[in-house]
């Protein structure tokens, strides 16, 4: 006997439900990710036995996405089951349930909350239902809108179809984005939450916007399962839980952890996305102790299983290291069998071992980028070389302009690279290399009469000054002028340092007849905080014409205790550092900044402010001495044509007229 379908009574109306639980707990629902909400809305149809799921996104003629449809062949909803499903939050069939009707398939939705991730796609949903009873087909179909979030309606209608089957049609609001859904790896996003499920039943089929979903297409050899070291309390455990590392052949925007029964059914996500320049991956914890999970569960897992989260991070950690190391040595070898390695293999020391260290890092994350043809490959793998060597700056135009590598790829490369040692050496051997420079671009003023006469305070000195305040303690050189102070230092500094010192924001008003900037003593001043006290550095640099002696002593002297005992700061608990810096000093004060018990060039040290007096020469030195540690390491030397270069490139625009023209002479020699 065929399908018959079951004619309404003329009096049928829709029903109308109100959830008892409050609009803001359904509307939270809206702040889910948009390719999990299709997830969910796929597994329901799964958990109803469908063997064909079709998400579909239907567009307008201007192509943004006017509805999301999922359709499905499952078993479908009776017009009893949609009133019970949708009359009360958290209620479902399923809540006693392991597999679906028949025992066909593992369930994977237990708490009644599935439905309302479709929120998170648009505001007005409707789910339109053909069920079989009996030997007659029933028709439902059930209203939801985000306006009135928990009013529900189900209204029995006749049978859509002519067999059992379901369709969920979002309507998406004008000029929401649903941008997630259309990237490239929106299909591939939602393949990762159903890998597990689509490998165990592969007579079932998903689509996504046309295109089939297959894990064996994306997947990278098999699924690896990570031992986790778990404390006592998950010994009971039957099966241990376990992380399994997928590793896929394309970029995925969708890189959390999913949270998975011991089958591997995706439950939910939790922690942030990993970020991984080499590596594209999911993680599955997979444990039977997460069935049943709500959502608020999920959200409180870093409480009731820290240990088990922190032993499933470190087991991906420790995995993707190793991993890393073994794709990066493929890669290499690879590049090595063509012959356009840039490098030999002779043992590397220095700033020369780490930077071929970050090329195999870069070379290895841009490995699909590269070009298949010879010579376009070696020209890449030569500018990527050619940029670390001389100019890192350049090496993010190079992956985005010639080998055209996605912004994802190069912001997960950069992510790599902020996140290993090697970066940070970079950056200090770069920082180093550049101090170092400075130091012997000073002393190169400091001993050539000309250069030192032609060297103007007011627009090239202190500029330079500024840009290096670290000679004066590394706490300092990211610290800004604070504008509080400026007043303080204003009102005492005719009465004690005379009318030739001019605060440092007011330099551009100092010029000679000539037009040019005159020639002055500068005060310089900062400060620093933090939640348990304050630090003011103020710094007096001399004019080279001035040579300190006792009269220069008491003035800078009267001027640091003038602001101590200020009202503004009297008793505040600062602590003050005054710099009196000179070319040179007298013998008459060398008694004065050379006491016993204290470091030399201290010459005041009272409890709320220290006074120092020191040469250009003795704060270089002391720079110096600093970096000399890190001098050997990178096998740097500062040689005059290296520093008149950085002196070129960094600070062209405070140096003599002389240097730089030398510079462009040296450029058109060559």
């Amino acid at each position: 006997m065929g399908v018959v379908s079951v004619e309404l009574p003329a009096q049928s109306r829709p029903t109308e439900f109100e959830l008892s639980v409050g609009e803001r707990k359904i509307l939270q629902f809206k702040k889910k990710t948009q390719i999990t909400a299709v997830a969910e809305l796929v597994w329901n149809a799964l958990d109803a036995n469908a063997t064909e799921v079709h998400v579909e996104l239907v567009r307008s003629s201007m192509t943004a996405i006017t509805d999301v449809v999922v359709t499905d062949d499952g078993h479908g909803m009776t017009p009893e089951r949609a009133r019970s499903a949708f009359q009360a939050f958290g209620t479902t069939w399923k809540t006693t349930r392991t597999h679906t009707e028949g025992g066909e398939r593992i369930l994977h939705g237990r708490n009644g909350e599935g439905r309302l991730f479709a929120f998170a796609l648009g505001d007005r949903l409707t789910w339109e239902s053909t069920a079989k009873v009996g030997d007659a087909l029933v028709g439902v179909r059930i209203r939801g809108n985000a306006d009135h979030a928990t009013i529900w309606q189900v209204e029995e209608t006749e049978p859509t179809w002519e067999k059992p089957g379901t369709t969920v049609r979002i309507s998406v609001p004008q000029g929401k984005p649903l941008s997630s859904l259309e990237r490239d790896d929106a299909a591939a996003n939602l393949t990762a939450k159903l890998a597990f499920y689509l490998r165990a039943y592969p007579h079932v089929r998903v689509t996504f916007d046309g295109r089939l979903l297959d894990p064996s297409d994306i997947m990278v050899g098999e699924p690896i399962d990570l031992e986790l070291d778990l404390p006592e309390e998950y010994a009971g455990e039957d099966p241990p839980p376990v992380v399994t590392f997928v590793e896929w052949n394309k970029r995925m925007s969708d890189r959390r952890m999913l949270i998975c029964n011991a089958d591997g059914i995706a439950l939910g996500e939790h922690g942030s996305d990993w970020s991984d320049g080499i590596i594209s991956f999911t993680p599955y914890l997979r444990a039977n102790l997460f069935n049943g999970l709500s959502v608020d569960d999920l959200h409180g897992l870093t409480m009731s299983h820290s240990w088990l989260l922190d032993a499933a991070l470190k087991a991906v950690q420790k995995h993707l290291a190793v991993r890393g190391a073994q794709i990066s040595a493929e890669v290499v070898r690879q590049l090595k069998t063509e012959g356009i390695y840039p490098y030999d293999d002779q043992p590397a020391t220095g700033t020369f071992a780490i930077e071929r260290q970050t090329f195999d890092v870069v070379v290895t994350a841009a490995r699909h980028a590269l070009p298949n043809k010879r010579a376009a490959r070696s020209l890449s793998v030569n500018l990527i070389r050619t940029a670390l060597e001389s100019n890192p700056g350049d090496l993010h135009t190079i992956l985005e302009k010639v080998l055209a590598l996605s912004d994802d790829d190069r912001r997960h490369l950069k992510n790599l690279l902020d996140s290993t040692d090697l970066t940070h050496v970079i950056g200090a051997a770069t920082t180093v290399t550049n101090r170092l420079n400075f130091i012997q671009l000073l002393r190169k003023f400091l001993a050539d009469d000309d250069l030192r006469k032609n060297l103007r305070e007011v627009d090239q000195l202190h500029p330079m000054v500024n840009k290096n305040l670290w000679l004066f303690g590394e706490d300092w050189h990211m610290t800004r002028s604070e504008i509080g102070l400026t007043n303080v230092l204003q009102a005492h500094l005719e009465d004690h340092l005379g009318e030739g010192v001019v605060l440092e924001h007011e330099l551009e008003a100092v010029t000679q007849p000539d037009g040019r900037s005159g020639r002055v003593d500068i005060l310089m001043f900062r400060s620093r905080r933090d939640d348990n006290s304050t630090e003011r550095l103020v710094i007096e640099l001399k004019r080279p014409t001035v040579k300190v002696g006792p009269k220069e002593l008491t003035q800078i002297k009267n001027y640091a205790r003038a602001i101590i005992d200020d009202p503004q700061y009297s008793g505040t608990g600062s602590k003050w550092r005054f710099y009196l810096i000179t070319y040179g000093y007298s013998d008459k004060i060398l008694r004065d900044i050379r006491q016993k018990g204290r470091p030399e060039g201290l010459y005041d040290e009272q409890d709320d402010y220290e006074v120092w007096v020191k040469s250009w020469g003795e704060i270089l030195d002391a720079g110096e001495k600093k970096l000399r540690f890190f001098q050997e390491q990178l096998n740097y030397e500062a040689t005059d044509d290296r520093v008149t270069q950085h002196l070129r490139e960094s600070y062209s625009h405070f140096i003599p007229e002389s240097v730089a023209r030398d510079g462009q002479s040296d450029e058109a020699a060559r």
